[in-house]
Protein backbone atom coordinates (compact mmCIF):
# COMPACT_ATOMS: atom_id res chain seq x y z
CA UNK A 1 0.00 0.00 0.00
CA UNK A 2 2.87 2.38 0.62
CA UNK A 3 4.87 1.67 -2.51
CA UNK A 4 6.36 4.78 -4.12
CA UNK A 5 4.53 6.34 -7.08
CA UNK A 6 7.67 7.82 -8.65
CA UNK A 7 7.95 5.23 -11.39
CA UNK A 8 11.08 5.04 -13.54
CA UNK A 9 12.96 7.41 -15.81
CA UNK A 10 11.27 5.90 -18.85
CA UNK A 11 7.78 5.95 -17.32
CA UNK A 12 7.59 8.58 -14.58
CA UNK A 13 4.81 8.33 -12.04
CA UNK A 14 1.90 10.70 -11.67
CA UNK A 15 0.55 12.38 -8.53
CA UNK A 16 3.73 11.55 -6.64
CA UNK A 17 3.20 14.24 -4.00
CA UNK A 18 -0.37 13.08 -3.22
CA UNK A 19 0.83 9.48 -2.97
CA UNK A 20 3.57 10.54 -0.55
CA UNK A 21 0.93 12.15 1.68
CA UNK A 22 -1.20 9.02 1.52
CA UNK A 23 1.84 6.90 2.43
CA UNK A 24 2.46 9.05 5.51
CA UNK A 25 -1.18 8.69 6.58
CA UNK A 26 -1.12 4.91 6.12
CA UNK A 27 2.09 4.50 8.08
CA UNK A 28 0.86 6.89 10.76
CA UNK A 29 -2.05 4.53 11.44
CA UNK A 30 0.50 2.03 12.85
CA UNK A 31 -1.07 -1.31 11.92
CA UNK A 32 1.56 -3.15 13.99
CA UNK A 33 0.43 -1.28 17.09
CA UNK A 34 -3.18 -2.20 16.37
CA UNK A 35 -2.24 -5.88 16.15
CA UNK A 36 -0.25 -5.68 19.40
CA UNK A 37 -3.12 -4.07 21.26
CA UNK A 38 -5.64 -6.57 19.90
CA UNK A 39 -3.44 -9.43 21.05
CA UNK A 40 -2.96 -8.26 24.62
CA UNK A 41 -6.54 -7.06 25.05
CA UNK A 42 -7.84 -10.39 23.75
CA UNK A 43 -5.99 -12.06 26.61
CA UNK A 44 -7.78 -9.75 29.08
CA UNK A 45 -11.15 -11.06 28.00
CA UNK A 46 -10.15 -14.66 27.32
CA UNK A 47 -10.42 -14.31 23.54
CA UNK A 48 -8.09 -15.50 20.83
CA UNK A 49 -6.80 -13.80 17.70
CA UNK A 50 -6.81 -15.62 14.35
CA UNK A 51 -3.90 -14.66 12.08
CA UNK A 52 -3.58 -15.28 8.35
CA UNK A 53 -0.59 -15.50 6.04
CA UNK A 54 -0.29 -12.12 4.38
CA UNK A 55 0.55 -13.36 0.87
CA UNK A 56 -1.63 -16.46 0.56
CA UNK A 57 -4.06 -15.96 -2.39
CA UNK A 58 -7.37 -16.32 -0.55
CA UNK A 59 -9.51 -14.81 -3.29
CA UNK A 60 -7.81 -16.76 -6.09
CA UNK A 61 -8.20 -20.21 -4.48
CA UNK A 62 -11.29 -22.41 -4.73
CA UNK A 63 -12.80 -22.89 -1.27
CA UNK A 64 -14.14 -26.34 -2.25
CA UNK A 65 -11.18 -28.10 -3.92
CA UNK A 66 -8.16 -25.77 -3.55
CA UNK A 67 -7.60 -25.01 -7.26
CA UNK A 68 -5.88 -21.65 -7.82
CA UNK A 69 -6.59 -19.17 -10.62
CA UNK A 70 -3.53 -16.88 -10.83
CA UNK A 71 -5.12 -14.75 -13.59
CA UNK A 72 -8.16 -13.68 -11.54
CA UNK A 73 -8.37 -9.88 -11.47
CA UNK A 74 -10.24 -7.52 -9.16
CA UNK A 75 -12.71 -6.87 -11.97
CA UNK A 76 -13.80 -10.54 -11.88
CA UNK A 77 -16.56 -10.52 -9.26
CA UNK A 78 -17.50 -14.21 -9.58
CA UNK A 79 -15.15 -17.11 -8.92
CA UNK A 80 -15.55 -20.08 -11.28
CA UNK A 81 -13.59 -23.30 -10.62
CA UNK A 82 -13.09 -25.52 -13.71
CA UNK A 83 -12.02 -28.50 -11.54
CA UNK A 84 -15.08 -28.87 -9.30
CA UNK A 85 -17.53 -26.54 -11.11
CA UNK A 86 -18.05 -24.19 -8.13
CA UNK A 87 -19.56 -20.81 -9.08
CA UNK A 88 -19.59 -18.39 -6.17
CA UNK A 89 -19.22 -14.69 -5.42
CA UNK A 90 -15.54 -13.83 -5.16
CA UNK A 91 -15.88 -12.22 -1.70
CA UNK A 92 -17.82 -15.17 -0.30
CA UNK A 93 -15.19 -17.58 -1.67
CA UNK A 94 -12.48 -15.50 0.03
CA UNK A 95 -14.41 -15.45 3.31
CA UNK A 96 -14.68 -19.24 3.25
CA UNK A 97 -10.95 -19.57 2.62
CA UNK A 98 -10.13 -17.18 5.45
CA UNK A 99 -12.37 -19.07 7.88
CA UNK A 100 -10.75 -22.37 6.90
CA UNK A 101 -7.11 -21.22 7.06
CA UNK A 102 -7.03 -18.87 10.05
CA UNK A 103 -4.46 -19.93 12.66
CA UNK A 104 -5.03 -19.07 16.31
CA UNK A 105 -2.10 -17.05 17.65
CA UNK A 106 -1.03 -16.10 21.11
CA UNK A 107 -1.82 -17.88 24.33
CA UNK A 108 -4.98 -19.88 24.93
CA UNK A 109 -7.78 -18.09 26.76
CA UNK A 110 -7.39 -17.78 30.50
CA UNK A 111 -9.22 -20.13 32.82
CA UNK A 112 -12.30 -18.86 34.60
CA UNK A 113 -11.41 -16.67 37.58
CA UNK A 114 -13.44 -14.31 39.71
CA UNK A 115 -14.22 -10.94 38.08
CA UNK A 116 -11.56 -8.38 38.86
CA UNK A 117 -8.96 -11.06 39.64
CA UNK A 118 -7.65 -11.51 36.10
CA UNK A 119 -3.96 -10.90 35.62
CA UNK A 120 -2.42 -9.87 32.35
CA UNK A 121 0.49 -7.93 30.94
CA UNK A 122 0.69 -4.27 30.11
CA UNK A 123 2.33 -2.94 26.94
CA UNK A 124 5.83 -3.41 28.39
CA UNK A 125 5.18 -6.98 29.50
CA UNK A 126 4.84 -6.23 33.21
CA UNK A 127 2.16 -8.15 35.08
CA UNK A 128 -0.85 -6.07 36.05
CA UNK A 129 -4.15 -6.84 37.74
CA UNK A 130 -7.27 -5.50 36.11
CA UNK A 131 -9.53 -3.39 38.31
CA UNK A 132 -12.83 -4.99 39.18
CA UNK A 133 -16.20 -3.32 38.92
CA UNK A 134 -17.09 -0.88 41.69
CA UNK A 135 -18.73 -2.64 44.60
CA UNK A 136 -21.09 0.20 45.41
CA UNK A 137 -22.58 2.60 42.94
CA UNK A 138 -22.92 6.26 43.74
CA UNK A 139 -26.21 8.08 43.33
CA UNK A 140 -26.24 10.53 40.47
CA UNK A 141 -26.33 14.10 41.78
CA UNK A 142 -26.08 17.47 40.17
CA UNK A 143 -22.87 19.18 41.20
CA UNK A 144 -24.42 22.56 41.75
CA UNK A 145 -27.09 21.15 44.06
CA UNK A 146 -25.34 18.81 46.45
CA UNK A 147 -28.21 18.88 48.98
CA UNK A 148 -30.23 15.64 48.96
CA UNK A 149 -33.95 15.83 48.13
CA UNK A 150 -33.81 19.52 47.33
CA UNK A 151 -36.66 20.78 45.16
CA UNK A 152 -35.41 24.33 44.66
CA UNK A 153 -32.44 25.06 42.43
CA UNK A 154 -29.38 26.46 44.16
CA UNK A 155 -29.15 30.24 44.47
CA UNK A 156 -27.31 31.91 41.63
CA UNK A 157 -24.30 34.03 42.37
CA UNK A 158 -25.24 36.46 39.60
CA UNK A 159 -29.05 36.85 39.54
CA UNK A 160 -30.48 37.61 36.11
CA UNK A 161 -31.83 41.07 35.52
CA UNK A 162 -34.97 41.86 33.60
CA UNK A 163 -34.68 44.00 30.48
CA UNK A 164 -36.62 46.82 32.18
CA UNK A 165 -34.14 47.04 35.05
CA UNK A 166 -30.99 46.55 33.01
CA UNK A 167 -31.24 49.81 31.11
CA UNK A 168 -30.99 48.01 27.77
CA UNK A 169 -34.39 49.20 26.61
CA UNK A 170 -34.67 52.88 25.92
CA UNK A 171 -37.54 54.93 24.78
CA UNK A 172 -40.97 55.41 26.00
Amino acid sequence: MTRSARGTVATPGSRVRQKAGLNRAILDAAPGELRRQLTYKASWYGSQIAVLDRWWPFSKTCSACGWQNPRLTLADREFHCPDCGLRIDRDLNEARNIAAHAVISGTPPATQVAPGQEETQNARGASVRLPGPRAEKQDAMKREDARPNSQAPPPRSNPPTSPKNSGLLTGG
